[in-house]
């Protein structure tokens, strides 16, 4: 059987891989002022989008989530006649409508899909199910790199697929590394939160303070401080490590960056990291920050997530994962939950 997968521009992976698996996109835009910009996963564009918008810290900026009529149209128009079952995953639905609006529109075609499927000479079932991330960019990154892998190295039924996926969105630990906490102070002023308030804001940019910010299962939390963001990048790195350490779930670290990527390739801490994961057996994923993140966290920021242990064991497969979870997110001291898409 076909399987077709579909994410929305929220989500971050590398480009290549998006084009070798044929993957689709739910495009996210964003209006300034009379100019639209439509993100479909273009590092180039998406680099142009920062030079031009975000550096001049120019942030009066409104969101437009692909539409129910839009995603309705990709359905009926492009997956019902290419696939015979499709999933399609949405960043969590506690930050953007997307996931509503895909659901919305996955029963809106079922008075229509078969017209369309006989017209074209399909025969056969068709499946199509949406599923909530309950995470954001690069955590929705590395669910899709998982469901893929399962599709393509493993002979399973698709409501196996769903229910892997489902389980390991449960798993997925996911931070953010602000570069300049301006952009996470006005995001968060404009929903009227308090977290980051003004007196904290100014504190943390005269001592150079950068926050880790952690997001697991919908919710987020600052879990840690350090001066610097060399310095908390290494503390990030340190936390992965230890997860690493003590099993994943998948052999993925997925790490995206609001910029040019030769500037994250070229810090030491990176370097030293993505050394240290690959003697465990893990590959790190590395792409531009989607315009939907960079507009949040700010350019300069860095993004990383993984899904911790232990593995899932797959239908018919011999022994059960046994090993600990890491659980890095603590409660450290709360964070505006001030993203939506």
């Amino acid at each position: 059987m076909r399987t077709g997968f579909v994410i929305d521009s929220a989500c971050d992976l590398p480009q290549s891989y998006l084009q070798d698996h044929n993957i689709h996109i739910m495009p996210i835009s964003l209006h300034f002022g009379y100019d639209v910009f439509e993100d479909v996963r273009d590092p180039e564009a998406t680099q142009a989008f920062y030079r031009k918008y975000l550096v001049e810290k120019t942030l009066d900026a409104e969101t437009a989530p692909f539409s129910v009529e839009k995603i309705k149209a990709l359905f009926l128009d492009e997956l019902v006649l290419q696939y015979d079952r499709v999933l399609v995953v949405a960043i969590a639905q506690s930050r953007s409508p997307i996931f509503a609006n895909a659901t919305e529109a996955s029963y809106a075609i079922l008075k229509q899909y078969r017209e369309r499927r006989q017209k074209a000479g399909l025969s056969g079932s068709f499946y199509l199910t949406v599923l909530d991330s309950k995470t954001l960019f690069t955590g929705e990154g590395v669910l899709v790199h998982e469901a893929v892998r399962l599709v393509e190295e493993n002979n399973l039924s698709f409501g196996a697929v769903r229910g892997i996926a489902e389980q390991l969105s449960q798993q997925i630990y996911g931070y953010l590394v602000p570069d300049d906490l301006f952009y996470v102070r006005y995001r968060a002023s404009k929903k009227g939160e308090k977290s980051i308030g003004l007196i904290g804001y100014h504190f943390g940019s005269l001592l150079d303070i950068k926050p880790i910010i952690g997001f697991h299962q919908g919710e987020s939390q600052v879990i840690a401080k350090e001066r610097g963001f060399d310095r908390t990048l290494i503390k990030l790195f340190g936390i992965v490590r230890q997860a690493i350490e003590q099993g994943l779930a998948t052999r993925i670290v997925n790490v995206s960056y609001a910029g040019e990527l030769d500037v994250i390739r070229r810090k030491r801490a990176f370097v030293e990291f993505e050394q240290h994961v690959r003697e465990h057996g893990v590959e790190v994923l590395l792409s531009v920050m989607s315009t939907a993140g960079g507009i949040n966290v700010g350019p300069g920021s860095l993004a990383l997530s993984y899904i911790a242990g232990p593995p899932i064991a797959l239908p018919n497969a011999a022994g059960e994962g046994t090993a600990s979870v890491v659980n890095p997110i603590s409660p450290d001291d709360p964070v505006a939950d001030n993203w939506m898409i």
